[in-house]
């Protein structure tokens, strides 16, 4: 790869910024770091080409995972680009401290594992921290809906629903010599499950960390989820909707530090 690749292009002091020319300056990276093609960026990402096609082509706003990975292939600066990125993103403007505040979130509880009824209690205070950060409501929300997601809501921001009311922590488990908690979040009313990894060890600066969650019987899935994002104390994942209570979600974290990936592992279930 080009070590000489321009950071963030494609804007000026005096021209307001747009979703076109955010990826017009993706484009420019991927060129100075050689330009290579959809199929390798997918094999070295993990991202589907149909992903990175549209997020090239500048008809939609790719996610801040598909932007961190891209500009961290072609060694762009991920925090000048995700900070470009989340200005583009229509719902860090809703409420004070944008999305930023709804993930940074606040310290949980040192507790290993709780119980699903047993937390609901305990996790009450949490919930409405979230909701205080959150970035908005969904429909489901607005209506005061309490309904069990279905499968289309696979992928859904937890904070942008309902389900954040009930959460609790399902599994809980300390890494790093308890200077990183991964956990596992669940919603009864949603019968959804999400994860979320948060750091202790004032590194966030500069630092990446990345969630993913997974059906236990089938790792590759479509329905799995994963977040990755650079600068955050705490991280969750978007939501898995499973409405078998026989089935079982897993999780696993990585965070870097120096420069370095810690792997979190092993994975936690539930």
């Amino acid at each position: 790869m080009n070590t000489a690749s321009p950071e963030v292009s494609g804007t000026s002091s005096d021209t307001r910024d747009t979703i076109e020319a955010f990826a017009e300056g993706l484009r420019d990276l991927r060129i100075a770091a050689g330009n290579p093609t959809l199929a390798a960026i997918s094999d070295q990402t993990g991202i589907s080409k149909s992903v990175i096609s549209v997020a090239f082509s500048g008809k939609a706003l790719p996610t801040e995972n598909t932007v961190l990975k891209l500009v961290g292939l072609f060694q762009g600066n991920p925090k000048e680009w995700r900070s470009r990125r989340n200005a583009l993103d229509p719902r860090n403007n809703i409420g004070e401290g944008g999305f930023e505040a709804a993930q940074t979130g606040r310290r949980f509880s040192l507790m290993q594992t709780l119980s699903i009824a047993a937390g609901a209690a305990l996790i009450g205070a949490l919930a409405t921290g979230l909701t205080m950060n959150a970035l908005g409501v969904g429909a489901a929300e607005a209506a005061g809906d309490q309904r069990h997601l279905t499968a289309a809501d696979n992928g859904v921001d937890p904070m942008l629903t309902s389900c954040r009311d009930d959460a609790v922590i399902a599994a809980s488990e300390a890494r790093l010599n308890n200077l990183v908690h991964v956990q596992l979040m669940y919603s009864n009313d949603c019968m959804a499950v999400w994860g979320r990894v948060t750091r202790y060890d004032d590194k966030t600066e500069g630092n990446t960390m990345t969630m993913r969650v997974w059906p236990l019987d089938d790792p590759e899935s479509e329905r799995s989820q994963s977040r990755t994002d650079i600068g955050l104390q705490s991280l969750y994942t978007p939501m898995i909707i499973e409405p078998d209570t026989a089935a079982r979600i897993c999780g696993q974290a990585t965070i870097m530090v120096d420069g370095k990936t810690e792997d979190l592992g092993p994975k936690l279930c539930i």
